[in-house]
């Protein structure tokens, strides 16, 4: 059921309902509902009868009714790190997931492309391929800042509109951006952690590098969150930082029992990303009880270390919400013209022991 305008002025709009549709083109009130639906074929003939009376009463039709009636099919690519089961990237692609079965009704079909978050040379090698690829708007996730930025300008010559996920490139002239802010992450990590420990107290910022140059630009923009609240509130400690291995226990608790063994005021840990599973294993090995660890991200592993009372916080941001808004806002710009907020930044929520049986980050 939809309104339409009145034509005389002053009286409210008039509800149109699709019995009412069908009546005046002559048609089935099921046909009338496929057509706006989108289930099922109908014929040239009718969809034109359809159409004449949507337009005679103003009818403001959805976007599936649109898509239908222009017959034109359209490909959303999706950029995102390859993942596991229980995976942050696992997660958002449950979003997308989601967003891909309501899109096919527009005549949208989503297109993954993934590469390994941890090699630039991953992403290098995505970008050529992308660049042979056809298809008409971006979900693009920005952990390569410096390749993402050249690329966004290829695809701004070629009018594909594009949105941001993970973290915002303000810079760049995407059609939106999806997540929470960086900045203002590290700077409530940097608070969750600085409330528990005495000023004095040295930090262990634990990195899991990219291979190539540089980390990520969302950790390092949580980190420059998490440094600048740190200075603003008198911090007299010292952050040492230690480059960590995936999948390599052994090769981590070596650095970290030298790291301990040096400065043994180090009474906090954080990470930037979604690894802290592995300081908290470490810390849970080695019963370092008086460690506070705060980490993103409520992955598997990270959870059960929050339960456990490993992990003291983590910092969450509703990865399936960024995967789904991202898709949907694309869908309505490709197939209505529906322009979205251009800055979308999600909540950014604190998970405890005490409340992490009840979260979910899966709200759509």
């Amino acid at each position: 059921m939809q309104n339409s305008r009145n034509e005389k002025d002053g009286e409210a709009p008039k509800t149109v309902r699709i019995v009412d549709i069908a009546l005046m083109a002559g048609v089935s009130t099921a046909t009338v509902d496929r057509v706006i639906h989108n289930r099922g074929k109908v014929s040239a003939e009718n969809l034109a009868r359809i159409q004449a009376v949507l337009e005679q009463v103003d009818y403001r039709p959805n976007l599936i009714a649109r898509s239908l009636a222009s017959g034109r099919r359209y490909v959303v690519a999706v950029v995102m790190p390859r993942f596991s089961a229980g995976e942050y990237w696992a997660d958002f692609d449950a979003g997308i997931v989601r967003a891909e079965a309501e899109a096919r009704r527009y005549n949208v079909t989503i297109r993954r492309f993934f590469f390994d978050q941890y090699d630039r040379a991953s992403f290098e090698g995505l970008l050529a391929d992308l660049r042979e690829a056809a298809f008409d708007a971006v979900v693009l996730a920005t952990l390569f800042a410096e390749r993402v930025i050249p690329f966004t300008r290829e695809l701004d010559e070629r009018g594909i509109p594009y949105v941001f996920v993970d973290s915002d490139l303000p810079t760049c002239r995407r059609l939106a951006y999806f997540g929470t802010s960086s900045f203002d992450a590290g700077v409530v990590a940097a608070r969750l952690l600085f409330e528990r420990l005495d000023p004095g107290s040295d930090i262990v910022v634990g990195n899991i590098l990219h291979r190539g140059e540089g980390g990520s630009n969302q950790c390092r923009e949580r980190e420059r969150g998490f440094r600048e609240y740190l200075r603003q509130h008198d911090y007299r400690g010292t952050m040492h930082g230690l480059s960590l291995r995936l999948d390599d226990e052994a090769y981590n608790a070596r650095l970290l029992d030298e790291l301990f063994a040096r400065h043994p005021s180090i009474g906090g840990a954080v990470t930037f990303n979604s690894t802290c599973h592995i300081l908290a294993g470490y810390l849970a090995a080695r019963r370092r009880t008086s460690v506070r660890l705060v980490g993103y991200d409520v992955i598997d592993r990270n959870r059960r270390m929050l339960a456990d009372g490993v992990v003291t916080a983590l910092v969450a941001q509703r990865p399936e919400v960024q995967g789904y808004r991202g898709v949907m806002s694309l869908c309505g710009w490709l197939v209505e013209g529906l322009q979205p907020a251009e800055v979308n930044n999600l909540p950014i929520d604190i998970l405890l022991k005490e409340n992490i049986s009840y979260y979910t980050n899966n709200i759509i």
